[in-house]
This record gives structure tokens, sequence and C-alpha cells, in this order.
């Protein structure tokens, strides 16, 4: 004798748990989707908007009537930097590289051939001038994080006398001296400035791979300069 199936048994079946899964897999997936691409869309954003103001002042400590450096003088240079940080992300501030230069004028006449040879060049319209490197620092530091949609200021002290550089300071004394002498103000020389720092996005964890895509490896940090930089 034969049986037919009867396929009324299965009609009416409950299947809603396993559709109720696939729902709730898919707006989970969907969700990690959105968040991932609005974290990286912060991401970008703080590359993008974040910026920074940098001033830079000197001060004389120990000088001649003439107003150039003394001996025991010291050169103290303030580095003033403001981040501003419209993104909703927090930094934090990782290296700070500083440079300064100053005008040299003994140079340029011919009366240091050794310093002439070695000094920066820039081209201008009435020949070409000469700076002097006063200050070349790179260093890693650790500071109050720069809070989300916020500004923070830092400031830095580098110092130049005979104790910390005698020869660089040396230098220094013999092109303040010339422009004490010849334009009566040590102010008179041109000096120009260059700054990089570093900001690391928090949350963002580097690339372990050696060979990952040098974009995965930078994706976390922040690279700011300002400035003319007269040793690259």
């Amino acid at each position: 004798m034969s049986r037919s199936l009867d396929l009324s048994l299965y009609e009416g079946r409950p299947d809603r748990p396993f559709w109720l899964v696939v729902l709730v897999v898919t707006a989970a997936l969907i969700g990690l989707a959105v968040g991932s691409a609005r974290n990286y869309g912060s991401i970008v954003v703080a590359q993008a908007t974040v910026s920074m103001a940098p001033v830079s002042t000197f001060t004389f400590q120990g000088t001649e009537p003439n107003g150039s450096l003394a001996p025991d003088g010291t050169l103290a240079v303030l580095l003033g930097l403001r981040i501003d940080n419209p993104s909703t992300r927090t930094l934090h501030l990782q290296v700070v590289a500083f440079s300064e230069w100053v005008e040299d004028g003994p140079a340029r006449r011919g009366l240091n051939e050794s310093r002439r040879v070695a000094d920066a060049q820039l081209p201008g319209a009435n020949g070409t001038r000469y700076f002097f490197w006063v200050f070349g620092e790179s260093t890693e530091v650790s500071q109050n994080p720069v809070p989300p949609q916020a500004s923070a200021s830092y400031s830095f002290t580098y110092r130049i006398s005979r104790a910390i550089d005698p020869v660089r300071f040396e230098a220094l004394r013999n092109i303040t001296d010339f422009w004490a002498s010849t334009a009566g103000n040590v102010s008179a020389a041109g000096w120009i400035f260059w700054v990089r720092v570093i900001l690391v996005i928090d949350g963002v964890p580097p690339a372990s791979s050696p060979t990952a895509a040098p974009y995965l490896r930078t994706i976390g940090r922040i690279d700011l300069e300002e400035g003319l930089n007269l040793a690259s």
C-alpha cells in the first residue's frame, strides 16, 4: 500500500526564530558598519581640520652696551603653540621639531667664508641672503591632551649660551655684534623659524604589521608644519 506525503502537516510551522536571528545579525552588521564609517569619518575630519598657530619670541639676556650678546650672555627663544581641534577626537601632542635661523650679515659681506659656505641660502630680489642655523631640535613630549572641539596652548623654551654650545654661541655673538654695529639694533637681522608637530589621535591603534599599507601606518597621526624650513 503506498503512502502520499501530506503537506498539510508542515503548513503553518513556525519559522519566525530563524528569520529573527537573521534580522538581528543583519542589524548588528549594519550597526558595526555604520559605527566603523563614523569612526573613520571622524579620523578624516580630524586630519583635515586640526591646525596650529606658532609664535616665536626671542630674548637676549646679558648684552654689551651696543646690544650684542656678551660672552656670558644667553639667547632664549620662547615657542608658543596653539592647537585648534574642531574635530570630535581627543589629540595627544607627541613630537615637536623646532628650528630658527638668524640672517648672517658677516657671511653676506664676505667676512666669514666658512660660515657663508655652511649657511642656508635664500635668494631674493637684492641678492642671496645667508642664514645661520641657531636652533634645530626634535623631541618627544608629554603634554596635556587637546580636547575635542577645543583649543590647547603649549610653550617651549630653547636656550643657547657659551656653556651650552660654545662654537655656535660664538658665531651668534659675531652676528649680533654685526647687526648692532651696522644697523644699531640686533633686531634688524632677519629671523626665520619652522615648526613641525606630530599629534596622535586617541583611540586609533597603530598598524601592527611592518608591511601594512602606508596610510594604515599614519592614519592615527596628524602631521603639521608651519614656517619656512631652510634645512630642507
